[in-house]
Protein backbone atom coordinates (compact mmCIF):
# COMPACT_ATOMS: atom_id res chain seq x y z
CA UNK A 1 0.00 0.00 0.00
CA UNK A 2 1.49 2.90 -0.89
CA UNK A 3 2.08 6.53 1.35
CA UNK A 4 -1.45 8.24 -0.21
CA UNK A 5 -4.29 8.71 1.58
CA UNK A 6 -7.22 7.18 -0.13
CA UNK A 7 -11.05 7.20 0.54
CA UNK A 8 -13.74 5.92 -1.11
CA UNK A 9 -16.42 7.70 -1.97
CA UNK A 10 -19.45 5.54 -0.35
CA UNK A 11 -21.75 4.71 -2.88
CA UNK A 12 -25.51 4.50 -1.29
CA UNK A 13 -26.13 0.58 -0.74
CA UNK A 14 -29.96 -0.48 -2.42
CA UNK A 15 -31.86 -3.71 -2.32
CA UNK A 16 -33.40 -5.16 -5.42
CA UNK A 17 -36.53 -2.59 -5.23
CA UNK A 18 -34.26 0.24 -4.85
CA UNK A 19 -34.69 0.63 -0.77
CA UNK A 20 -31.82 1.00 1.70
CA UNK A 21 -30.29 -2.03 2.43
CA UNK A 22 -28.12 -1.59 5.76
CA UNK A 23 -27.02 -4.65 6.06
CA UNK A 24 -25.02 -4.40 2.82
CA UNK A 25 -22.72 -1.65 4.76
CA UNK A 26 -20.52 -4.18 6.35
CA UNK A 27 -20.04 -6.14 2.81
CA UNK A 28 -18.71 -2.81 1.47
CA UNK A 29 -16.61 -1.66 4.22
CA UNK A 30 -15.03 -5.57 3.96
CA UNK A 31 -14.14 -4.74 0.49
CA UNK A 32 -12.86 -1.35 0.86
CA UNK A 33 -10.19 -2.26 3.61
CA UNK A 34 -9.30 -5.67 1.61
CA UNK A 35 -8.37 -3.32 -1.34
CA UNK A 36 -6.59 -1.01 0.66
CA UNK A 37 -8.47 1.82 1.01
CA UNK A 38 -8.53 3.66 4.87
CA UNK A 39 -11.46 5.58 4.86
CA UNK A 40 -15.22 5.70 3.47
CA UNK A 41 -16.76 9.65 2.73
CA UNK A 42 -20.58 8.92 3.27
CA UNK A 43 -24.06 10.60 1.67
CA UNK A 44 -22.05 12.84 -0.80
CA UNK A 45 -22.00 12.82 -4.34
CA UNK A 46 -21.50 8.99 -5.21
CA UNK A 47 -23.50 8.01 -2.25
CA UNK A 48 -26.67 9.79 -3.77
CA UNK A 49 -27.40 12.31 -1.32
CA UNK A 50 -29.88 14.38 -3.19
CA UNK A 51 -32.53 11.01 -3.55
CA UNK A 52 -31.94 10.32 0.27
CA UNK A 53 -34.62 11.72 2.56
CA UNK A 54 -32.88 12.55 5.58
CA UNK A 55 -33.67 9.73 7.49
CA UNK A 56 -31.94 7.82 5.03
CA UNK A 57 -28.68 9.52 5.20
CA UNK A 58 -28.71 8.65 9.15
CA UNK A 59 -29.20 5.43 9.03
CA UNK A 60 -26.63 5.02 6.27
CA UNK A 61 -24.25 6.84 8.52
CA UNK A 62 -25.00 5.10 11.58
CA UNK A 63 -24.55 1.89 9.51
CA UNK A 64 -21.06 2.88 8.78
CA UNK A 65 -20.10 3.87 11.93
CA UNK A 66 -21.05 0.91 13.78
CA UNK A 67 -19.37 -0.82 10.92
CA UNK A 68 -16.02 0.52 10.92
CA UNK A 69 -13.41 -0.83 12.79
CA UNK A 70 -10.73 1.47 14.84
CA UNK A 71 -8.19 3.24 12.15
CA UNK A 72 -10.87 3.29 9.50
CA UNK A 73 -11.55 6.82 8.18
CA UNK A 74 -15.06 8.21 8.37
CA UNK A 75 -16.66 11.04 7.08
CA UNK A 76 -20.10 12.53 6.17
CA UNK A 77 -21.31 15.24 3.40
CA UNK A 78 -24.17 16.86 5.61
CA UNK A 79 -24.71 19.76 2.87
CA UNK A 80 -27.67 20.43 0.43
CA UNK A 81 -30.65 20.81 2.41
CA UNK A 82 -31.67 23.78 4.76
CA UNK A 83 -29.40 25.37 7.52
CA UNK A 84 -31.12 24.04 10.26
CA UNK A 85 -31.61 20.38 8.98
CA UNK A 86 -27.59 20.65 8.06
CA UNK A 87 -26.42 21.15 11.34
CA UNK A 88 -28.84 18.88 12.76
CA UNK A 89 -26.91 15.85 10.70
CA UNK A 90 -23.68 17.93 11.69
CA UNK A 91 -24.21 17.01 15.65
CA UNK A 92 -26.01 13.72 15.03
CA UNK A 93 -21.97 12.56 12.90
CA UNK A 94 -20.18 14.35 15.51
CA UNK A 95 -22.20 11.98 18.42
CA UNK A 96 -21.08 9.31 16.13
CA UNK A 97 -17.27 10.00 16.35
CA UNK A 98 -16.69 10.56 12.75
CA UNK A 99 -13.19 11.92 11.57
CA UNK A 100 -14.39 14.55 9.17
CA UNK A 101 -17.86 16.44 8.23
CA UNK A 102 -17.98 17.73 4.90
CA UNK A 103 -20.58 20.49 3.05
CA UNK A 104 -20.84 22.13 -0.39
CA UNK A 105 -22.28 25.56 -0.35
CA UNK A 106 -25.97 26.38 -1.15
CA UNK A 107 -25.96 25.90 -4.60
CA UNK A 108 -29.84 27.12 -5.62
CA UNK A 109 -30.25 30.25 -3.37
CA UNK A 110 -26.38 31.29 -3.68
CA UNK A 111 -24.47 33.13 -1.21
CA UNK A 112 -24.60 36.65 -2.64
CA UNK A 113 -21.06 37.35 -0.94
CA UNK A 114 -18.10 35.29 0.36
CA UNK A 115 -19.12 36.80 4.20
CA UNK A 116 -22.61 35.04 3.39
CA UNK A 117 -20.85 31.82 2.78
CA UNK A 118 -18.61 32.31 5.17
CA UNK A 119 -21.42 32.73 8.12
CA UNK A 120 -23.50 29.62 6.99
CA UNK A 121 -20.16 27.87 7.06
CA UNK A 122 -19.94 28.86 10.15
CA UNK A 123 -23.02 27.72 11.75
CA UNK A 124 -22.78 24.15 10.34
CA UNK A 125 -19.61 23.92 11.57
CA UNK A 126 -20.54 25.13 15.03
CA UNK A 127 -23.01 22.21 15.37
CA UNK A 128 -19.92 19.79 15.16
CA UNK A 129 -17.47 21.98 17.12
CA UNK A 130 -14.68 19.62 17.86
CA UNK A 131 -14.77 17.86 14.53
CA UNK A 132 -12.44 19.04 11.43
CA UNK A 133 -14.76 20.50 8.73
CA UNK A 134 -14.29 20.54 4.90
CA UNK A 135 -15.56 22.03 2.09
CA UNK A 136 -16.74 20.17 -0.24
CA UNK A 137 -15.94 21.89 -4.20
CA UNK A 138 -17.79 19.94 -7.17
CA UNK A 139 -18.70 22.33 -9.28
CA UNK A 140 -19.85 20.23 -12.30
CA UNK A 141 -23.22 19.78 -9.63
CA UNK A 142 -22.90 22.71 -8.01
CA UNK A 143 -22.82 25.26 -10.52
CA UNK A 144 -20.41 28.25 -10.17
CA UNK A 145 -19.98 29.28 -5.56
CA UNK A 146 -16.94 30.52 -4.00
CA UNK A 147 -13.68 28.78 -4.83
CA UNK A 148 -12.06 27.25 -2.35
CA UNK A 149 -9.17 28.71 -2.12
CA UNK A 150 -11.11 31.97 -0.99
CA UNK A 151 -13.22 30.01 1.77
CA UNK A 152 -9.74 28.56 3.14
CA UNK A 153 -8.28 32.12 3.11
CA UNK A 154 -11.62 33.09 5.27
CA UNK A 155 -12.32 30.48 7.31
CA UNK A 156 -10.05 29.82 10.00
CA UNK A 157 -11.60 27.09 11.14
CA UNK A 158 -11.65 25.15 8.16
CA UNK A 159 -9.75 22.06 8.34
CA UNK A 160 -9.84 19.98 4.56
CA UNK A 161 -11.52 20.68 1.64
CA UNK A 162 -12.68 18.15 -0.16
CA UNK A 163 -11.75 19.19 -4.26
CA UNK A 164 -13.60 17.80 -6.87
CA UNK A 165 -12.23 20.25 -9.88
CA UNK A 166 -10.32 19.95 -12.68
CA UNK A 167 -8.92 23.08 -12.14
CA UNK A 168 -5.31 22.42 -11.10
CA UNK A 169 -4.63 26.27 -10.75
CA UNK A 170 -7.22 26.21 -8.16
CA UNK A 171 -5.48 23.43 -6.81
CA UNK A 172 -2.42 24.98 -6.35
CA UNK A 173 -4.19 28.01 -4.37
CA UNK A 174 -5.85 26.44 -2.09
CA UNK A 175 -2.21 24.96 -0.90
CA UNK A 176 -0.27 28.39 -1.31
CA UNK A 177 -3.52 29.87 0.72
CA UNK A 178 -3.54 27.06 3.55
CA UNK A 179 -0.53 25.32 3.46
CA UNK A 180 -2.09 23.45 6.42
CA UNK A 181 -5.39 22.35 5.00
CA UNK A 182 -6.06 18.34 4.54
CA UNK A 183 -6.66 18.36 0.54
CA UNK A 184 -8.53 15.16 -0.68
CA UNK A 185 -8.51 15.60 -4.47
CA UNK A 186 -12.11 14.26 -5.91
CA UNK A 187 -10.71 14.09 -9.78
CA UNK A 188 -9.64 10.46 -9.85
CA UNK A 189 -8.56 10.92 -13.69
CA UNK A 190 -6.53 13.63 -12.88
CA UNK A 191 -4.88 11.78 -10.31
CA UNK A 192 -1.41 12.11 -11.51
CA UNK A 193 -1.68 15.65 -12.45
CA UNK A 194 -2.25 16.05 -8.38
CA UNK A 195 0.86 13.92 -7.05
CA UNK A 196 2.63 16.13 -9.83
CA UNK A 197 1.27 19.38 -7.13
CA UNK A 198 1.90 17.62 -4.36
CA UNK A 199 -1.07 16.02 -3.48
CA UNK A 200 -1.07 13.52 -0.47
CA UNK A 201 -5.01 12.30 -0.30
CA UNK A 202 -7.84 11.65 -1.88
CA UNK A 203 -11.42 10.87 -1.72
CA UNK A 204 -13.05 9.30 -5.17
CA UNK A 205 -15.76 6.70 -6.65
CA UNK A 206 -13.64 4.75 -8.33
CA UNK A 207 -11.21 4.13 -5.67
CA UNK A 208 -14.41 1.71 -4.08
CA UNK A 209 -13.05 -0.52 -7.01
CA UNK A 210 -9.51 0.19 -8.20
CA UNK A 211 -7.74 1.51 -4.81
CA UNK A 212 -5.21 -1.48 -5.52
CA UNK A 213 -4.33 0.22 -9.34
CA UNK A 214 -4.17 4.35 -7.61
CA UNK A 215 -1.68 2.77 -4.62
CA UNK A 216 0.56 1.14 -7.69
CA UNK A 217 -0.08 4.37 -9.50
CA UNK A 218 1.50 6.76 -6.84
CA UNK A 219 4.25 3.97 -5.83
CA UNK A 220 5.22 4.13 -9.44
CA UNK A 221 5.10 8.19 -9.09
CA UNK A 222 7.37 7.64 -5.94
CA UNK A 223 9.91 5.84 -7.78
CA UNK A 224 10.32 8.45 -10.22
CA UNK A 225 8.83 6.52 -13.34
CA UNK A 226 6.71 8.81 -14.09
CA UNK A 227 6.05 7.30 -17.62
CA UNK A 228 4.81 3.90 -15.62
CA UNK A 229 2.62 5.85 -13.47
CA UNK A 230 0.56 7.62 -16.23
CA UNK A 231 0.42 3.91 -17.50
CA UNK A 232 -0.72 2.38 -14.87
CA UNK A 233 -3.46 4.90 -14.72
CA UNK A 234 -4.98 4.68 -18.27
CA UNK A 235 -8.23 2.74 -16.88
CA UNK A 236 -8.89 5.71 -14.91
CA UNK A 237 -8.91 8.49 -17.96
CA UNK A 238 -10.89 5.29 -19.94
CA UNK A 239 -13.59 5.52 -17.57
CA UNK A 240 -13.52 9.19 -17.90
CA UNK A 241 -13.95 9.00 -21.24
CA UNK A 242 -16.79 5.90 -21.37
CA UNK A 243 -18.78 7.27 -18.28
CA UNK A 244 -22.29 9.03 -18.66
CA UNK A 245 -22.66 10.16 -15.26
CA UNK A 246 -22.74 8.77 -11.80
CA UNK A 247 -25.25 5.81 -12.43
CA UNK A 248 -22.28 4.51 -15.10
CA UNK A 249 -20.17 4.52 -12.31
CA UNK A 250 -21.88 3.14 -9.87
CA UNK A 251 -22.76 0.19 -12.30
CA UNK A 252 -19.20 -0.29 -13.09
CA UNK A 253 -17.91 -0.47 -9.47
CA UNK A 254 -21.02 -2.80 -8.40
CA UNK A 255 -19.05 -5.51 -11.21
CA UNK A 256 -15.86 -5.02 -9.44
CA UNK A 257 -17.03 -5.42 -5.81
CA UNK A 258 -20.46 -5.98 -3.75
CA UNK A 259 -23.70 -5.00 -6.14
CA UNK A 260 -25.30 -2.67 -4.38
CA UNK A 261 -28.01 -2.27 -6.91
CA UNK A 262 -28.39 0.30 -9.57
CA UNK A 263 -28.71 4.48 -8.68
CA UNK A 264 -31.83 5.97 -8.25
CA UNK A 265 -33.40 7.85 -10.90
CA UNK A 266 -32.41 9.91 -12.68
CA UNK A 267 -29.28 8.54 -12.44
CA UNK A 268 -30.10 5.21 -12.66
CA UNK A 269 -30.33 2.31 -13.47
CA UNK A 270 -27.82 2.61 -16.27
CA UNK A 271 -29.06 2.11 -20.03
CA UNK A 272 -28.34 -0.60 -21.96
CA UNK A 273 -25.83 0.92 -24.06
CA UNK A 274 -23.88 1.86 -20.93
CA UNK A 275 -24.02 -1.48 -20.01
CA UNK A 276 -22.44 -2.68 -23.25
CA UNK A 277 -19.99 0.35 -22.42
CA UNK A 278 -19.31 -1.56 -18.89
CA UNK A 279 -18.87 -5.24 -20.64
CA UNK A 280 -16.45 -3.98 -22.67
CA UNK A 281 -14.32 -1.92 -19.90
CA UNK A 282 -14.41 -4.89 -16.85
CA UNK A 283 -11.93 -7.17 -18.81
CA UNK A 284 -8.81 -4.75 -18.54
CA UNK A 285 -9.92 -3.57 -15.73
CA UNK A 286 -9.27 -7.04 -14.18
CA UNK A 287 -6.22 -7.01 -15.89
CA UNK A 288 -4.90 -4.02 -14.80
CA UNK A 289 -6.03 -4.80 -11.10
CA UNK A 290 -3.97 -8.30 -11.67
CA UNK A 291 -1.23 -6.22 -12.87
CA UNK A 292 -1.00 -3.91 -9.94
CA UNK A 293 -1.31 -6.78 -7.63
CA UNK A 294 1.92 -7.71 -8.90
CA UNK A 295 3.81 -4.26 -9.48
CA UNK A 296 6.94 -3.63 -7.22
CA UNK A 297 5.97 -1.14 -3.50
CA UNK A 298 8.16 1.14 -2.13
CA UNK A 299 10.39 -0.26 0.42
CA UNK A 300 8.63 -0.04 3.77
CA UNK A 301 5.64 -0.07 2.29
CA UNK A 302 2.97 -2.47 3.56
CA UNK A 303 1.29 -4.61 0.61
CA UNK A 304 -2.64 -5.50 1.18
Amino acid sequence: MSRFEFWAAALAPYDGTGRVDLDRVPEQLAHLRSTGVQGAFVNGTSGEFPFLTVEERVSILEAWAAARPDGFGLGVHVGGLPLATTRDLAAHAKGLGVDLVATVAPYYGQAPTLAHLVDWLSEVASAAAGVPFCYYQIPSMTGPVPRPSEVAAAVPFLAAVKFTDEDLMELEAVRLARPDLRVYFGRDELLPAALALGSGAAIGSLYNGLAPLAHAVVDAFDRGETDRAHALHRPFRDIARAATGPGFVKELMNRLGPDIGPARTPWGPASAADRAAIDRLVPSLRDALAAAADAPALPGTVVT
